[in-house]
């Protein structure tokens, strides 16, 4: 029975250690009510474009 706290040492350090950092690494809930609505509109409509076209186009001529 011995063997699991050793075995459990190991295991929960880098466990702790990454929710610590996780944890720590949030941005302060300082926001209010307006601020994240338009955070999440941001997010909605960046989800809306798509990333790539599927039809290629030639390229613009560059003006001299």
């Amino acid at each position: 029975m011995a063997w699991i706290l050793w075995l459990a040492a190991p295991v929960l350090a880098p466990v702790t250690a990454a929710l610590a950092v996780w944890a720590r690494s949030r941005p302060p809930r300082d926001l209010d009510v307006e601020d994240a609505m338009k955070q999440h509109e941001d997010y909605l409509s960046a989800l809306v474009i798509p990333a790539r076209g599927t039809v290629r186009t030639e390229p613009a001529e560059v003006a001299d």
